[in-house]
């Protein structure tokens, strides 16, 4: 699906510069950059794998074979050849896009694409262009105009951190393939929540070989932090030797790796049960504001992220304050996060809210929405 890749791969080859990752290493070290034993302190007449800090770039010191197995085991969870590990969401994301963009390549992007995303371009020096939220018709347009001297891209995410909606994956892909590009699925919302088993959209509509790179994040249905890249064994070749957020930078800690391998396991066990009880929280919030005059500012997704528009910085925030005055924790999101006049309540719900909460979130929230905006 992607040649290109390897044309890449084949030039860093040629130039003698191509990295690989080494694995477990045993002997005595002096590479890492755990210059006061600490990573190490509590262990000290154990192996030098058992070290709880990574002590290095994975390129160096800070890799195991037990970590190149995990992405292997969460690739196949989700359905993927091969997979790269990042620090976090935000660095996966950067990360690939700066490597993976350039000078004469075009990317396309929702304009709803997350803040990693839009620096990701710009460090990847690509021509970018936007398109209308979940607008095919905009997307068709915008690929019909692209001036073929590189690769083309088109960006969005599964499930979208603001608004909460679901992007239209296989009327996507089903474009990329028509004009020839590239898709890349931001999975941050939706990995380990949407699919049978929390495996993301892109696995849930069988896409996976139609869809070029998919990254999933830890920090939110995962419940733990960090990320994965998914793709070809050639992307994640590509990625070892371009990537400068994950060459440069320190591996992550053994308790990260374990942390995750054990979400994994959860998944496994208990997102079925879990699943529908967020499911049937999503809809007993919803229902509680049928026949409510505020019903038309609640957003119309069926997943967990709700919103509910409150128009006005100062506005959103009063209404913030009445809900923690309340003890009720949600987020006002106010200007320029969000457009001018969008500004809105972002309220998570989560498996483990009881119906007696939601029922008191909707209170407050109808006692003091008809007055925002009052000083």
């Amino acid at each position: 699906m992607a040649d290109f890749l390897n044309d890449r791969l084949e030039r860093i080859r040629a130039s003698g510069t191509y990295r690989e990752l080494p694995g477990t290493v045993t002997g005595v070290d002096f590479w890492s950059n755990d210059y006061l034993g600490f990573a190490r302190l509590d262990n000290s007449k154990q192996p030098f794998a058992v070290a709880r800090g990574a002590t290095g770039s994975r390129l160096i010191s800070g890799d195991r074979d037990e970590w190149n197995n995990l992405e292997k085991l969460a690739a196949e969870v989700h359905g993927f050849p091969a997979g790269l590990m990042y620090n976090s969401g935000y660095t996966a994301l950067l990360g690939l896009l700066a490597a993976l963009l350039t000078r004469t390549d075009t990317i396309i992007y929702d304009e709803l694409s997350h803040a990693c995303c839009r620096d990701g371009i710009r460090l990847g020096h690509a021509k970018s262009l936007r398109f209308r939220h979940n607008d095919l018709l905009h997307l068709r347009q915008r690929l019909s105009s692209v001036e073929r001297t590189g690769q083309v891209f088109v960006l969005t995410e599964g499930r979208f951190s603001m608004d909460g909606d679901v992007a239209p994956l296989a009327d996507i892909v089903a474009l990329c393939e028509e004009f020839n590009a590239q898709l890349i699925v931001d999975e941050a919302h939706s990995g380990g929540l949407e699919g049978d088993n929390g495996e993301g959209l892109v696995a849930g509509l069988n896409l996976q070989d139609r869809v070029f790179a998919s990254v999933i994040t830890y920090g939110k249905a995962f419940g733990t932090h960090g990320a994965i890249v998914l793709g070809s064994e050639d992307l994640r070749a590509y990625l070892v030797n371009t990537s400068r957020p994950f060459i440069y930078t320190t591996a992550m800690a053994a308790t990260q790796w374990v942390e995750i391998g054990l979400a994994y396991k959860k998944l496994g066990r208990h997102h079925s049960l879990q699943y529908e009880r967020l499911r049937y929280n999503v809809r007993y919030f919803k229902e509680q504001f049928n026949g409510a005059i505020l019903r038309n500012t609640v957003s119309a997704n069926d997943g967990p992220i709700q919103t509910v528009m409150v128009p006005g910085n100062e506005a959103v925030m009063q209404v913030e304050a009445a809900c923690r005055d309340a003890n009720l924790l949600v987020k006002g999101i106010r200007s320029p996060t969000v457009p001018a006049g969008s500004e809105r309540l972002r309220i998570c719900l989560h498996a483990f809210n009881t119906s007696d909460e939601i029922e008191q979130l909707v209170a407050v929230l109808c006692e003091n929405l008809p007055n925002f905006g009052r000083s």
